[in-house]
C-alpha cells in the first residue's frame, strides 16, 4: 500500500532568489565551456566560409555522399535515393547507415554547402560532448568547475581530435552519445525525478534512437552497451528494468533504418571468408607510451610534424589515428591521486564512480592484445579495432579529472584556500595549454576551392553513359556528375566484390575499404565500362587524352557498354561459385548466367527459325534517376539484356509494363530475359526490408508508449 503523499511548501523569494544565481551561474559555465570548447577547433577563416577544415575521409568519401543526398532531397523529386550510382557500379544507399546517417546533426548539415558543412559538423559534435559530459557531471554531483574540466577534457581529447584530420565525420557525429545516455538514464531512474519520470523516459527512448541510427555503428554500440550496465549497476528494482526497457525500445525505434542495413551486410563483403583489415588495430603494448608522450613513434599525415618526424614501426597508419587517444597528464594524476585517496582513507568511492573506474578499466584492458582471445569468441565484427574500445576509458579519465578537482578543492592542503585556488588554476591553464595545444595539431584549414580539370571538357564529351577511374588520392570536384569504377566503404557488395578481385587478379581473399579504379588493368577497365582514366601515375598501356600539372587523362580503347544484348548463342549457363574466374577470362561477347536463369529465356516458339546469334540488335539505355533505368531493346530473337549496374535483391524489372525477373549476369551484374521484337524495360530500385523494418519500428513505438504510460508520475516526498 502507497504512503500518502506530503506536498512540498511553495517557494520562498529567497529560495528563488538563490535558484536564480544559481542558473546565472550554470549558464556562465555552460557558455565558457563553449567558447573554450570551439577555440579549439575553430579557425578564422571557416567562419565566413573561405577556408575549408581538413578531413581525408570527409574529402574522399563523406563529402560525395552528402552532396548526392543534398541534390536529391532539393531536387525535383524531394526524396532520399535507395541507390547511389556514382561508385563500384552501383551501392544501396538509403539501407546503409555509413552513407546515410539518420542522426538530427548530420540532418541539419544538409542546410549547409557540403564543402563547408564539416567545419559545421565538428563544431556541432565537440559542444555536444563537452555540454553532455558538463550536465552528467554535475548530476553526479560535481561542482562546475569540476563539470567543466571534465566536459572541455572529454571534447578535446586525442580520440576526438585526432579523429577531426582523419575525417571520420560519422564517428565524431556519435561521440557525444554517451555522456548523453549516462546523463539520461540517472535522470530517469532517479527518485527525485519522480514528478517528471515519463517525461525522462520518452526523452530517453528518443535519444536512444538518435545515437542508435548514427552513421558509424560502433560508437553508438558502445553508448548503448555502458548505458545498459549502468541501469543495471544502480539498481534491480522496476524503475531501472523501465530504464533499460525504454532503452533497449528506442533502440527498437530504429529498426526502420537498421533492418535494411542488417540485410544489406548479410549480401555484402562482411559474409565473405576475407583477410582481416588493415584498420582492425588492436592497442600495441608499446603504443601505450603515446598515451602519456604523445607523437615518440612519430607523426602521420597530413599531420605538418611528419615531416620532421613520421610515424613508423607500425604496419600501416591506422594505428596512428586508432591508438591517438591522448587525455593530458593531468586526468592521469587524478586517477592516481584518486585512487591513492581510496587507500589512504580505506574507503571505497560511491557506486557511480566504482561503475565508471570499473567501465574504464575493463575498456582500456579489452583494448590490449590480451583481450584478442576472448573477443575472437564473439559473433559479428561490431567489436572490429578493439583500440577503439579506448572511447570509454577517455569519458571515464575526463570525469575523473572532474571529480579530481573537486577533491582537492576540499581538501586541506595547502591550508590556505587562496595557495589552494591558485595551484588549482595553474593546473587548469597547463592541462588547457597541453591538451589544447595537442588537439590543435589536428585542426588544419585550407582555403576553399573547387579545382575544376581543364581536361573536363573532354569529360563531358565523351563519358555519356560510361564510367570514369579516378585515382583516390586527387580531389577534383566534378559536380557528382560522374559515375567511378572504384569507391570507399567499409562494405561492399560481396557479388561484385568477388568478380572484380577475379578480374584483377588479385587474392580472393582480400580485404579492402578501398577500390581505386584507376590501378585495375586494361581488362578490368573494360569489363567494367570504364572509358577514361584519371591518375596521377603515368600509365603505358592506355592512350593519353590529356593532362594537368597533377594529373593526366588516359582513354579506355574498348569500355563495354552500359546495356547489351545477348542471343541464346551467346549465353552460357554455370555454377554461380565458378563464374567469377571463367568471367575474368572470358570475353566480352559472352554472358555468364546461373544454370537456374535457363527456365527464364523465352521458349523457342518466338524465335527466328534458323538463327543462331543475335542480328539487327539494338539497345537504348538512359537513366531518369538514380533509381531507375529505361532500356529500349530491339533483337530479332529472344534472349536477355544485361545492365553493366551491380546485381542487387532491391532491383525489380518490367518489360512493357509486364513483371520480369532480375538475374545475376557474369555474376555481378544484371540481366532481365525478353522476347523477340521491340521492348521497354524498365528497372527500379527499392530499399529491401524497409517495410518490415518500419514494422518493428512500429511495434517499439507501442511498446514504448505503453511502458512510459505504465510509469505513473509520483508526488516528491520531503527529505527527512
Amino acid at each position: 500500500m502507497e504512503s500518502p503523499a506530503v506536498y512540498l511548501e511553495p517557494m520562498g523569494p529567497v529560495n528563488r532568489l538563490k535558484q536564480r544565481h544559481a542558473r546565472y551561474r550554470s549558464s556562465i559555465a555552460v557558455v565558457a565551456l563553449l567558447v573554450l570548447t570551439e577555440l579549439v577547433y575553430t579557425r578564422p577563416g571557416i567562419l565566413p566560409g573561405s577556408s575549408v577544415l581538413t578531413g581525408a575521409d570527409y574529402e574522399d568519401l563523406h563529402i560525395r555522399r552528402i552532396t548526392f543526398a543534398r541534390n536529391a532531397l532539393f531536387g525535383i523529386r524531394h526524396t532520399l535515393p535507395g541507390w547511389y550510382p556514382h561508385e563500384v557500379l552501383g551501392s544501396p544507399f538509403a539501407a546503409n547507415l555509413q552513407s546515410f546517417p539518420w542522426i538530427p546533426t548530420r540532418l541539419l548539415l544538409l542546410l549547409l554547402d557540403p564543402a563547408v558543412a564539416y567545419g559545421a559538423g565538428i563544431a556541432i559534435a565537440a559542444g555536444l560532448s563537452a555540454i553532455f559530459t558538463y550536465l552528467f557531471c554535475r548530476r553526479a554531483g560535481l561542482s562546475r568547475i569540476g563539470a567543466v574540466a571534465a566536459g572541455w577534457t572529454f571534447a578535446c581529447a586525442g580520440y576526438f581530435a585526432s579523429r577531426v584530420m582523419a575525417g571520420h565525420l560519422p564517428l565524431l557525429e556519435a561521440y557525444p552519445a554517451l555522456p548523453l545516455l549516462l546523463w539520461l538514464v540517472d535522470r530517469a531512474g532517479a527518485p527525485d525525478r519522480a514528478q517528471r519520470h515519463r517525461f525522462d523516459l520518452g526523452i530517453l527512448a528518443t535519444s536512444s534512437t538518435c545515437v542508435v541510427v548514427a552513421g558509424h555503428p560502433q560508437v553508438p554500440a558502445y553508448a548503448i552497451g555502458a548505458a545498459l550496465l549502468y541501469t543495471v549497476w544502480r539498481g534491480r528494482g522496476w524503475l531501472q528494468a523501465r530504464v533499460a526497457g525504454v532503452i533497449a525500445l528506442g533502440a527498437g525505434l530504429s529498426m526502420a533504418v537498421w533492418w535494411p542495413m542488417l540485410l544489406l551486410i548479410g549480401r555484402s563483403t562482411r559474409v565473405l571468408r576475407l583477410a582481416p583489415p588493415q584498420n582492425d588495430v588492436v592497442m600495441p603494448y608499446r603504443r601505450l607510451m603515446a598515451l602519456i608522450m604523445p607523437g615518440i613513434d612519430g607523426w602521420a599525415d597530413p599531420v605538418k610534424l611528419a615531416e620532421k618526424s613520421p610515424f613508423s614501426g607500425y604496419p600501416n597508419n591506422s594505428y596512428f589515428w586508432d591508438t591517438t587517444s591522448y587525455v593530458g597528464i593531468l586526468p592521469l594524476i587524478a586517477i592516481v591521486a584518486l585512487l591513492i585517496g581510496c587507500v589512504v582513507r580505506k574507503q571505497l568511492p560511491g557506486w557511480r564512480w566504482r561503475f565508471l573506474s570499473c567501465l574504464g578499466m575493463g575498456a582500456f584492458l579489452c583494448s590490449l592484445p590480451l583481450a584478442t582471445p576472448l573477443l575472437r569468441l564473439l559473433p559479428g565484427t561490431v567489436l572490429r579495432s578493439p583500440a577503439r574500445l579506448l572511447y570509454l576509458s577517455t569519458f571515464c579519465a575526463a570525469v575523473a579529472l572532474g571529480a579530481g578537482v573537486d577533491a582537492f578543492r576540499r581538501a586541506n592542503w595547502p591550508r590556505s584556500a587562496a595557495v589552494r585556488n591558485g595551484l588549482l588554476i595553474a593546473g587548469l591553464s597547463l592541462h588547457f595549454v597541453d591538451l589544447g595545444g595537442f588537439a590543435r595539431l589536428f585542426v588544419q584549414v585550407t582555403p576553399r576551392m573547387e579545382e575544376i580539370p581543364e581536361f573536363q571538357a573532354i569529360l563531358d564529351r565523351e563519358v555519356g553513359d560510361g564510367r570514369i577511374a579516378e585515382g583516390w588520392d586527387l580531389t577534383f570536384s566534378y559536380d557528382d556528375r560522374y559515375d567511378d569504377a572504384g569507391g570507399f566503404d567499409s562494405i561492399f557488395l560481396a557479388r561484385f566484390e568477388r568478380g572484380l578481385l577475379a578480374l584483377e587478379g588479385a587474392p580472393p581473399d582480400l580485404n579492402r575499404q578501398v577500390i581505386d579504379a584507376s590501378l585495375l588493368p586494361v581488362k578490368a577497365l573494360e569489363a567494367l565500362g570504364v572509358r577514361f582514366v584519371v591518375t596521377a601515375k603515368t600509365r603505358t598501356d592506355l592512350e593519353l587524352a590529356g593532362r594537368t600539372a597533377d594529373a593526366k587523362l588516359y582513354r579506355v580503347a574498348r569500355p563495354a557498354p552500359r546495356a547489351v544484348f545477348f542471343g541464346e548463342a551467346q549465353i552460357q549457363y554455370v555454377e554461380d561459385q565458378q563464374i567469377a574466374k571463367l568471367f575474368a577470362a572470358a570475353p566480352q561477347n559472352i554472358l555468364l548466367l546461373a544454370p537456374e536463369a535457363r527456365k527464364y529465356l523465352p521458349p523457342a516458339g518466338s524465335r527466328a527459325a534458323g538463327d543462331s546469334a543475335a542480328r539487327n540488335v539494338n539497345v537504348d539505355y538512359s537513366r531518369p534517376s538514380s533509381d531507375e533505368m529505361v532500356l529500349r531493346t530491339s533483337s530479332d530473337q529472344p534472349g536477355f539484356v544485361s545492365v553493366l549496374e551491380a546485381f542487387d535483391p532491391g532491383w525489380t524489372a518490367s518489360v512493357d509494363g509486364a513483371d520480369a525477373p532480375v538475374v545475376p549476369a557474369n555474376g555481378f551484374a544484371m540481366a532481365i530475359p525478353v522476347e523477340t521484337g521491340s521492348h521497354t524495360v524498365r528497372l527500379r530500385y527499392q530499399t529491401r526490408g524497409r517495410a518490415i523494418g518500419a514494422g518493428f519500428s512500429l511495434l517499439s513505438l507501442v511498446l514504448t508508449v505503453v511502458l512510459i504510460g505504465w510509469a505513473r508520475p509520483r508526488k516528491k516526498p520531503l527529505q527527512d
